[in-house]
């Protein structure tokens, strides 16, 4: 488990390969400047007029965040709590990832918290609670939700 988003971002920047404006955004939530503000400054530094013109890389950032907070098979609330801080400083709305074609990454990720969940075939009130969250952060109508947690039902 990453203990800071801080850590976690600094992570992402050694792992992966990203165009230098999603770096330099990167490098906002490592020193601690995680706002609009200086996101927008960054953007206008590297000649972006729109987060939206970014819309595929700032999916990816988070899709790989969720990746590396997930290699211990636990999302914390913590960790939870930070993939929403994430969400809303890309401003990434509902029905991005589906938009861009980022659903099977999405589900994913969906199916390996939900196996974690279900393998006690008991599901609590904070599981449920969870869930739910695990859902909004990836904007998830109840249909596609369901749908996942079908698939993993089944097996």
């Amino acid at each position: 488990m990453k203990t800071t988003i801080q850590e976690t971002a600094q992570e992402l920047i050694t792992r992966k390969e990203y165009p230098e404006v999603i770096k330099a955004a990167l490098q906002l939530i490592i020193d601690e400047q995680m706002n609009s503000l200086a996101l927008d400054k960054v953007l206008a530094d590297k000649g972006i007029r729109r987060i939206t013109d970014i819309k595929e890389k700032t999916l990816d950032v988070l899709l790989d965040y969720a990746d590396i907070i997930l290699e211990d098979d636990i999302l914390t609330s913590d960790e939870l709590r930070n993939l929403k801080m994430l969400k809303l400083f890309f401003r990434i709305e509902e029905g991005d990832f589906q938009k861009n074609n980022k659903f099977a990454r999405v589900e994913s990720i969906i199916v390996r918290q939900l196996e974690k969940l279900y393998a006690d075939n008991i599901i609590d009130e904070q599981e449920a609670l969870h869930q739910s969250e695990l859902q909004g952060v990836f904007g998830l109508g109840y249909d596609e939700y369901t749908n996942i947690v079908n698939k993993v039902a089944k097996k």
